[in-house]
């Protein structure tokens, strides 16, 4: 059954807690009735306790009904701010208002609705929640309207803005005028004048940008600099005008003049000029693109780099110590001093000639460049208008500029390098060398492509043709360091080795076209490499067998081709295995194999010690004992300078270190590739009156005059007298030096192109008892080309009146020879007396004309012949050795004649 307690049952821990005990009911039922009066008084309190509880119960369900319709409401105004910004009139102007004072109204609705009944602290704690999510609502209207009116009231006014703005970019009228008109549609627009006074400074930040968005069509790399807002480094260009002002001897006032004319008053080292003839010029005396290229002169190098690039245009132009101003401008503005009537109007320069620019139009720039140089002339670079633009955008303006300026470089060199391999590849006879070269778009790298696709293009198999033609008629010189040249041979050999039917027709064919054209063709050169590297000594021995027939006819083409350098040292050793120490080819090859071993090549450091006195023991003897022609012959010299010997020796000594390594301590296989190596370097030249060593003699290179290159050293030693009379000495022998130049004159061709190689040259003379040295300092020594054409033609005219001279006293010695003879012939018919007597007469007729005949070829060759003489037949000597001669007709005779 079910115990269903009574209020007796119940116990409260605490009776005004509201809550029932824990420990529910108890079956102490007596316990409970011991004290009925208290137990109903209790029960009588615990009932009103519940009776306020469900008072509170009541106000908190109230309480949480509010809170959901506020909930529901507060959403609702959410969506009713979303809808009434929907259907909020274009300009927004008075969202702000009308929207708040209905959701005023309906907040106090909602208030007298639903906060009835509720206690103040509950009131209060709802209002406080309306008034705040009021407050986020007016955020977002005021927001919104702004936002609205904002970007109305840019539409009421940015058509005729964007219509300034684009004029501006298109530079349709004068920046200020159209900027003071974009003022005045602002100011004229229906709007508030806050309003207006942003947008009059966002217009000034607009039309400035778009003044610089011309400027950057027209010069993207002034624009770029204008925008960064690079300035003038004033100390550092006074500093440099005063310094390259003294080294030229002129006036730093006069330099600072002219490029404060030159710049328009800015001193911008890289400000846009007149395009004229010689492209764009800028910077600080207005360069031209050549001369620039020519200078070294960049946008970005610094400004004193510049000023001394200047200083030296002017002293090439003539500019000297003590010119003024009008001499200074002429060189920048005519190219010379003196110029002063000159005019660059017509090439795009200002009018005027130098003269009237120097007179009338500079004196305001001698003011700025006299502050310039006194510190107190700050000159603005850049446009002022640019100011107005605020700096993150500047950055930005040029962080693009800079991009777009590489892009449209990019794009117009790849185009212009485009159209010109079209044109070369479809009419290239059209294009020009000379066109491509002065094309500024391009690059050297892509020039030097096009030209060289251009030539390739050009020559076509007539080439080979040609060259198969001039091979039929005598040898043709091919240069081993030209390209086109060799392309050109390699095709020939390859067409002429084709038709060739067996290995005896190859090789006779490889053999006359190497030695008609001194080129060794790269197939030959593929052969060489391929046996010099391998490992096969049957292999490596017919290689160097071949390189050794090559070598011998082509040497220079032999050291150019790629491999040659390594197949020349290994064709050395080759040699002195076979010549010098008798071993057969193959023998040769296994040991050169070997040499070439990384196990050998690891014992360097073992074979360390012997190098040293392998090194040591090397001297110029060694070298100069190699060029020994005949044991009736000398060896040359090292040189009559200390820097011959000097040079030879230490040369000498490198290689045969480095080849000692290579050969794994060979000596004799070391010094042998060495002195190798080094006379291809060295060669024997007379210039100093005896045959001495040098590095690329002249004799190699230059011509042979009247069977004789004496002229070189009579040239030389006329070239160091000119100079050495200067400082009062006396030359008494001269050597020369090859130099970088001299190897670039003999590359570009030599005397037969133009280029007589160029040497530097020294000088012997005594002072205080002393042998001394010195060089001849200036341009080169090298004999010109129009010195040696007048020599030629000298010693041409000279040969042909020796051979005149010749022939005339041979006539002149064979007439007196015949007169001889003619008159003996009188002599035997007129002389009286016996046959002895008549055979005498005739004899000394024949020996006086033979004598005449003899004294006029002995004479010397610049002495004419003198003309035959008369021979009487009666005159005659009597013998030999008389002390005179008698007539015949008056002879007396003695006994001898009697009898």
């Amino acid at each position: 059954m079910v115990n269903i307690p009574t209020a007796r049952d119940v116990a409260y821990n605490n009776p005004r807690s509201g809550r029932i005990a824990n420990s529910g009911p108890t079956p102490m039922v007596g316990a409970a009735m011991q004290d009925a009066g208290q137990a109903v008084v209790r029960a009588s309190y615990n009932l009103l306790d519940l009776a306020d509880r469900e008072k509170i119960d009541v106000a908190n369900d109230r309480s949480n009904a509010v809170s959901t319709s506020l909930t529901r409401f507060l959403a609702d105004e959410e969506q009713r701010f979303l809808k009434a910004r929907e259907e909020s009139s274009e300009s927004g102007i008075g969202f702000t208002r009308q929207f708040m004072e209905g959701h005023q109204q309906r907040a106090n609705d909602f208030a007298k609705a639903n906060f009835e009944g509720l206690t103040k602290d509950a009131q209060t704690g709802y209002l406080n929640n309306i008034l705040s999510r009021g407050n986020a609502l007016f955020e977002k209207a005021n927001n919104f309207e702004n936002t609205t009116k904002s970007a109305y009231y840019d539409r009421t006014t940015n058509t005729n803005l964007s219509t300034y703005r684009t004029q501006i970019q298109n530079n349709a009228a004068s920046f200020e005028d159209l900027k003071r008109q974009g003022l005045e549609a602002i100011n004229s627009a229906n709007m508030p004048e806050p309003w207006k006074a942003e947008r009059r400074q966002k217009w000034e930040a607009d039309a400035a940008e778009s003044k610089w968005r011309w400027k950057f069509q027209q010069d993207p790399q002034t624009a770029i600099r204008d925008i960064k807002g690079i300035k003038v480094d004033t100390k550092g260009l006074a500093g440099a005008i005063q310094q390259t002002a003294e080294q030229l001897g002129i006036d730093p006032v006069d330099l600072a003049t002219v490029m404060s004319y030159e710049t328009g008053g800015t001193f911008d080292p890289w400000i846009k000029g007149p395009t004229t003839k010689w492209g764009t010029h800028r910077g600080l005396i207005q360069w031209g693109e050549p001369q620039a290229a020519k200078y070294g002169v960049t946008k970005d190098m610094p400004i004193e780099q510049q000023v001394a690039a200047a200083g030296q245009y002017l002293r090439d132009a003539g500019v000297k110590p003590g010119m003024g101003l009008i001499d200074i401008y002429s060189a920048i503005n005519a190219g010379a001093p003196g110029r002063y009537d000159r005019s660059d109007y017509k090439a795009g320069g200002a009018p005027g000639t130098v003269a009237d620019k120097v007179k009338f139009q500079m004196e305001g720039h001698k003011q700025k460049a006299a502050a310039l140089l006194g510190g107190t002339y700050t000159p603005a670079t850049g446009d002022p208008d640019l100011d107005a633009i605020p700096h993150d955008r500047r950055d930005q303006l040029a962080s693009w500029g800079e991009t777009e300026y590489s892009q449209q470089v990019t794009q117009e060199r790849a185009a212009a390098k485009d159209n010109y391999s079209l044109l070369i590849k479809t009419e290239p006879d059209q294009v020009r060398e000379s066109v491509i070269l002065a094309d500024t778009t391009l690059d050297n790298g892509d020039k030097a492509e096009l030209i060289g696709a251009l030539r390739t293009a050009q020559k076509d198999s007539g080439d080979v043709n040609a060259m198969i033609k001039a091979m039929a008629s005598g040898d043709v010189s091919v240069n081993s360091f030209d390209n086109d040249q060799t392309k050109v041979a390699d095709k020939t050999y390859d067409q002429l080795i084709a038709r060739a039917e067996d290995a005896d027709q190859q090789q006779a064919i490889t053999s006359d076209f190497i030695d008609r054209t001194k080129y060794i063709p790269k197939t030959v050169q593929a052969m060489v490499r391929q046996g010099v590297a391998s490992t096969d000594p049957a292999t490596f021995a017919k290689a160097m067998s071949a390189a050794d027939a090559v070598e011998r006819i082509a040497p220079i083409s032999f050291g150019a081709f790629e491999g040659g350098a390594q197949a020349r040292d290994k064709l050395a050793v080759f040699r002195h295995l076979v010549n010098d120490r008798g071993l057969s080819g193959e023998e040769a090859a296994t040991r050169i194999i070997a040499m070439a071993d990384p196990a050998v090549k690891a014992k360097r450091e073992v074979l360390k010690p012997e190098l040293q006195k392998f090194v040591k023991d090397l001297t110029v003897a060694d070298v100069t004992a190699m060029y020994d022609p005949s044991i009736f012959t000398s060896e040359p010299g090292a040189g009559i300078i200390p820097d011959h010997p000097v040079g030879l020796l230490t040369e000498y000594r490198e290689i045969a270190e480095e080849k000692f390594y290579e050969m794994g301590g060979d000596a004799g296989s070391a010094k042998a590739a060495a002195l190798a190596d080094l006379k291809t370097r060295w060669n024997v030249s007379n210039i100093s009156g005896k045959p001495n060593l040098m590095r690329m003699p002249p004799e190699l290179h230059y011509p042979a005059i009247g069977d004789t290159q004496d002229y070189l050293r009579e040239d030389a030693m006329k070239t160091a007298s000119d100079y050495a009379a200067k400082f009062g000495r006396k030359v008494e022998n001269v050597a020369i030096l090859a130099s970088d130049k001299t190897r670039a004159d003999i590359e570009a061709g030599g005397v037969k192109a133009g280029r007589p190689p160029r040497y530097r040259l020294f000088y012997q003379y005594t002072e205080g008892g002393q042998v001394q040295y010195d060089e001849v300092l200036g341009p080169p020594w090298g004999v010109t080309p129009a010195t040696i054409k007048e020599l030629s033609d000298k010693a041409a005219g000279e040969a042909k009146e020796r051979f005149l001279a010749t022939r005339g006293r041979n006539d002149a010695a064979n007439d007196a020879e015949r007169a001889g003879e003619a008159a003996a012939a009188r002599a035997l018919d007129e002389t009286v007396g016996p046959d002895w007597m008549k055979a005498r007469a005739a004899e000394g007729a024949r020996e006086l004309g033979r004598s005449e005949a003899a004294t006029i070829r002995r004479q010397p060759s610049d002495v004419p012949a003198a003309p035959g003489p008369i021979i009487d037949p009666k005159t005659l000597p009597d013998s030999p050795g008389m002390a005179r001669k008698r007539t015949i007709d008056k002879a007396v005779w003695g006994d001898d004649a009697a009898d």
